[in-house]
């Protein structure tokens, strides 16, 4: 837990092709099933290095989260616009990109944060929630911290998906919900 950000429970990914992280993540390692998000998000609004960009810019070619217990695995392969993710294999970085926190009052830890000198590498509302990355990493080399103000929906939506986890029998590697 993060007395800062809140306690932690997900773990992202940053990857060239999702296909093969879900191959690697479901045969290799057990964890499962994946769940698509549809690409572009469906965002309000978006913002990159404090610039707003269109809601159905290229960030995400590909989006996909499981469970592994409580722990959420996120997937994400960037697609061709500029974002945090597209600069983290640009710097030929691998594996881990960000921690994601479920904020407890948003708007005062991304005041504080701001106030501390960290800068947001980018943020955005969509349906279920408000979220911003921090760049946590540009203080010290490491992973950014995300910052989610999630709505009901969001906690339903992945409270199912972490249902199918448990239930999984490792046969479908990426189901819907």
């Amino acid at each position: 837990m993060s007395r800062l950000f809140g306690p932690v429970f997900q773990i992202a990914y940053v990857v060239e092709d999702v296909d093969a992280a879900i191959a690697h993540w479901t045969g290799t390692l057990g964890v499962g099933p994946f769940v698509r998000f549809p690409v572009p998000l469906a965002a309000e609004w978006l913002e990159v290095r404090g610039k707003r960009v269109p809601a159905d810019e290229d960030i995400f070619a590909a989006v996909a989260i499981a469970y592994s217990g409580d722990s959420m695995i996120e997937l994400i392969q960037p697609g061709s616009a500029p974002s945090p993710y597209r600069e983290f294999l640009a710097a030929g970085r691998a594996g881990v990109h960000h921690l994601g926190t479920f904020a407890d009052d948003y708007d005062a830890q991304l005041g504080a944060a701001r106030a501390a000198g960290i800068t947001v590498a980018m943020e955005g509302v969509l349906p279920i929630s408000r979220f911003a990355y921090l760049d946590t990493d540009a203080l010290w080399p490491g992973t950014m911290v995300e910052i989610i103000e999630a709505k009901p929906e969001m906690h339903d939506y992945f409270a199912a998906i972490r249902a199918a986890s448990r239930d999984w029998d490792g046969k479908t590697p990426v189901v819907e919900l």
